[in-house]
């Protein structure tokens, strides 16, 4: 291609080509290493290497020339979502090699490049007794999380992940390199806090840190048959939140025959002891197994990686939120929607729609308005989600089915989207106008705002459209402002605004 060659003529970034670099390496890692194997269909005609962010600039200078060439940018290739971190035919951006983390001569903030995996930043920050608000799966990359916002283990005290970025180093759309921050491009700024890839590829995360020890926390697995004490469990640790150092993402797997059904819940506890009162409602029930311990961060999340994010598989992963209701109509609720999915898959494959290897996942993360009020005061100028202490708890839900070959994409999707379409449907006239636990004031609709949480959403989902008109309005206009020939929307995959 064109394009690639005079990348590789004209700038001094990495680049390797197909097909002369099909076999190198740094080609075959970038075109293959994804979570989802459906992104490793796609063929780049070329990757590039950038080690900073002149040589980002410099590849954006040439892509201009090349008005027909798509490209994408990945980070840590976790996003499932085919085209977003992946380019068939087009060029590839690598992070990979753009990984680096710093901490400033003050030690209040860390500098972070998106090529760094969430396991690497923490690990590097550990000797400091230091970290950073980012992912709870250690292989997930720096990048991806941050621009879809985020939510970490560390929420509930320190906001999400977003809110703790103070600035962004950022390459637009004319190749020029800026800064956005509270004074720099203030518009810019506050659009990247949860706003996606489409306003610049970002080249620099300046971040909080905050003091870490030792930290208590691991995977426990469980038989479905204490589904009603978990979930029960869950509902309640939600609304009756014990303790801001604590976090819990409580999965259920089944396979599409039914042959295999099990929890898995991965708790996190800010502290080398876990105090009585946090979880005490899930320690009294029976495990399959228990990994739980005392363990630097760094090593809970890469235990939670490997449990957690299994390659080998392609997946899709779908998000929606609905309120956290109280108690006793929300322990109603979580039985309610969990028996609908189990039912649902079953009835799957009992009808032969499906082939038996589908696994599917149902995913509970609890968002107590802890998190919000966290985010609040960390982060006053605000993020483009919007929430609020006020509107009450949520529960960020999400879905994930995985299989073996490319046969089974259009049956991954419509599960996955019928999966959350009848969730929210059933949640909405089930309870309709019934408000989440702990809230104060609001609109009838806030228990299910934003609909879609980024970092778990679907391509055909509209995220941006979620965060209200006036949100995306302005959104649309900082977009405009900054990629007035509207570069990244026609170029390159991702959450669009229009």
């Amino acid at each position: 291609m064109q394009c690639c060659a005079e990348i590789a003529a004209k700038s001094h970034v990495n680049i390797q080509s197909w097909p002369v670099s099909q076999f190198s390496s740094d080609y075959t890692y970038a075109k293959s290493h994804y979570w989802s194997n459906a992104n490793a269909d796609a063929i780049p005609a070329c990757v590039v290497l950038p080690t900073n962010a002149q040589e980002v600039s410099a590849v954006i200078q040439i892509l201009l020339k090349y008005p027909d060439v798509g490209f994408a940018t990945k980070s840590g290739g976790h996003n499932a979502n085919v085209g977003v971190a992946s380019s068939d035919g087009g060029v590839l951006i690598s992070m990979s090699q753009l990984n680096s983390i710093t901490l400033s001569s003050d030690r209040k903030q860390a500098y972070l490049s998106p090529g760094a995996r969430w396991m690497d930043a923490v690990g590097v920050l550990e000797p400091y007794n230091l970290t950073v608000v980012g992912g709870r799966l250690g292989d997930v990359g720096v990048g991806g999380l941050l621009i879809g916002c985020g939510l970490s283990f560390l929420s509930a005290q320190y906001g999400l992940p977003c809110d703790n970025i103070n600035s962004y180093e950022v390459v637009l759309s004319n190749s020029t390199i800026v800064n956005a921050n509270a004074d720099e491009n203030p518009d810019l700024f506050w659009a990247m806090k949860g706003g996606g890839n489409q306003f610049g590829i970002v080249t620099k995360f300046t971040v909080n840190t905050y003091p870490i020890g030792l930290v208590w926390g691991g995977v426990r697995t469980y038989a479905r048959g204490v589904a009603p004490q978990i979930l029960a469990a869950t509902q309640d640790f939600t609304e009756n939140f014990p303790d801001p150092g604590a976090g819990i993402i409580v999965t259920f797997q089944t396979l599409v025959n039914s042959l295999d059904q099990f929890f898995a819940i991965f708790f996190f506890y800010n502290g080398p002891i876990l105090p009585p009162g946090v979880f005490d409602k899930f320690n009294s029930i029976p495990t399959t197994s228990d990994t739980v311990k005392t363990q630097p961060y760094s090593s809970l999340l890469i235990a939670n990686a490997k449990f957690g994010s299994v390659y080998g598989l392609r997946y899709v992963l779908r998000g929606a939120t609905i309120p956290n209701l109280p108690a006793p109509s929300g322990i109603d609720l979580v039985n309610a929607n969990f028996n609908n999915f189990v039912s649902y898959a079953t009835s799957r494959g009992l009808t032969g729609l499906l082939q038996p290897g589908f696994i599917f996942n149902f995913i509970y993360q609890p968002v107590p308005v802890a998190i919000p009020a966290a985010s609040a005061r960390i982060n006053p100028l605000g993020n483009v989600l919007g929430l609020s202490a006020d509107n009450g708890d949520h529960m960020w839900m999400a879905a994930t089915v995985s299989w073996v070959t490319k046969l089974g994409d259009a049956d991954a999707y419509k599960s996955a989207t019928e999966i959350m379409n009848n969730m929210v449907t059933y949640t909405k006239q089930t309870y309709p106008g019934l408000q989440g636990s702990n809230f104060k004031s609001g609109l009838p609709d806030d228990g299910y705002q934003p609909p879609i949480f980024m970092n778990d959403a679907m391509t055909d989902q509209k995220v941006l459209q979620g965060y209200g008109n006036e949100t995306f309005e302005r959104l649309k206009s900082v977009q405009k402002a900054y990629d007035p020939i509207g570069f990244f929307p026609a170029r390159t995959g991702g959450f669009k605004l229009i």
